[in-house]
């Protein structure tokens, strides 16, 4: 399946529905292959545990060392304990700034407030690089990048027309429209939101956002972008001088995962 034929109404939906909403996608298929950059924990938050046990096969992407271990002995999928980023790091070493979930090369983090609990570095590849590595076929079903801020970077050293992913998960706190310009700029359509990730699918994809879900994409990304970001300005003025600033109300319609999420 690559999307309804007909419109759709609703667009965005809470966290709760995701794993159920990407098996509908994939009209429950009991074969696929995936590839999950940033897996971080083997079945919490993870992507693709639920695909895997259903019996797709694929690859996760998770550069700390011990998390990595764990994916080895909890997954069946093919483990690779490197960071992805753009083709001119490929080979280099990068300081990762430690926070379980949240951890960044950011080393102000994702979430205003949390410190760093450590560092350490580590190697680089390219997703092709993987890729072809791991001798996935071509097309992919689908790819989920979870990286806290290196998106774009990752998905430079990603070849959208050779591996043409079915769906692509895109974790993406709208602070501004970048990630969403990269996607449609490699052929990519935005189709839906399940809390923080984005939905996108090839542009000639017959999946089209009716009137509602048209309205919750401008909403989201115009819209409700400056106020979400005086509101993450406000988060860190916060954290840096312990006061408590009033922050602007969410818009309504949104579910949120927890600390990482900054949607409005």
């Amino acid at each position: 399946m690559s999307g309804p034929d007909s419109a759709t109404m609703t667009a965005i939906f809470p966290y709760e529905e995701e794993n159920r909403l990407k098996e509908a996608f994939f009209e429950r298929a009991p074969t696929g292959y995936f590839v999950e950059v940033g897996a971080n924990d083997p079945q919490q938050w993870s992507q693709t545990f639920h695909l895997e046990k259903m019996g797709w096969r694929g690859i996760v992407i998770e550069p700390q060392p011990h998390l990595a271990e764990l994916l080895r002995q909890q997954r069946s999928a093919k483990v690779y304990a490197v960071a992805c980023s753009a083709p001119e790091n490929s080979g280099k070493r990068m300081v990762l700034h430690l926070a379980g979930g949240l951890s960044s090369f950011d080393p102000r983090l994702r979430v205003a407030g949390v410190q760093p609990e450590g560092s350490l570095e580590v190697p680089l590849m390219t997703i092709d690089e993987i890729l072809v590595d791991a001798e996935a076929p071509s097309p992919i079903d689908f790819l989920a990048i979870d990286v806290e801020g290196h998106e774009i970077e990752a998905l430079s050293g990603f070849d959208f027309a050779r591996w043409r992913p079915r769906l692509i998960l895109l974790e993406d706190h709208v602070l501004d429209r970048r990630r969403h310009r990269f996607m449609a700029a490699h052929g990519y359509k935005w189709v839906r939101r399940t809390d923080i990730n984005s939905w996108y699918v090839p542009a000639d994809t017959p999946w089209r956002l009716g009137p509602r879900g048209r309205w919750q994409f401008a909403r989201k990304y115009y819209l409700g972008t400056p106020f979400r970001r005086l509101r993450e300005a406000l988060r860190r003025l916060r954290a840096r001088f312990g006061t408590p600033p009033h922050f602007p109300p969410p818009l309504a319609g949104e579910g949120r995962r927890g600390q990482g999420d900054a949607d409005a």
